[in-house]
């Protein structure tokens, strides 16, 4: 691929110069030869290729809109589909640590913040605070599709102390089956 080519008048040059140090790692940067000037993006994935000949000066100094105000893209937790050595789906780590799936394909969570600021909240909010919320069933959908088969198999273990909680006989949908021998 051929490299861009441009002509810079001196007094260009210098007003790029004068550009705040901030907004000097925005632009692109410049490699000077003998004879031209050659233009390489500082990041070629974030900034779109600006108009050099633009009427407006300003608009080279702008941000994209999908960058926030601190300059970064937005942060996402996506799921792996491909792994890109064995090719499977990935388990997202911060599902397992923040939730517990019961056996009839809830999730629970603790309140966020349980431990924060404790001294200015009241007795009841810090006994409410001890227990655990329930998602909503497209909370769960969501998580379900987040980790793998499996997370989502029931896991007994020893002493668990979600034991009452891993049966809903109550509703018709999570009743425990029994089997007639």
């Amino acid at each position: 691929m051929k490299a861009l080519i441009f002509r810079f008048p001196s007094t260009a040059l210098r007003s790029v110069c004068r550009q705040s140090p901030a907004a000097s790692s925005l632009i692109p940067r410049l490699q000077l030869t003998q004879r031209a000037s050659i233009v390489t993006l500082a990041r070629p994935s974030f900034l779109p290729v600006p108009s050099l000949a633009s009427p407006n000066p300003g608009t080279l100094l702008q941000l994209p809109a999908s960058l926030g105000a601190t300059g970064s893209p937005p942060t996402s937790r996506n799921v792996t589909k491909f792994s890109l050595i064995k090719g499977k789906r990935k388990t997202v780590k911060a599902v397992l640590k923040r939730f517990k799936r019961l056996e009839w394909g809830a999730w629970i969570r603790t309140h966020s913040g349980r431990q924060k600021k404790l001294f200015k909240k009241s007795g009841a909010l810090r006994r409410r605070l001890k227990q655990h919320v329930f998602t909503n069933a497209t909370q769960s959908w969501l998580l379900d599709k987040m980790v793998t088969s499996y997370w989502r198999r029931p896991k007994h273990y020893i002493n668990d102390p979600y034991r009452p909680y891993h049966s809903r006989d109550e509703y018709f949908a999570t009743q425990s089956k029994t089997f007639k021998v």
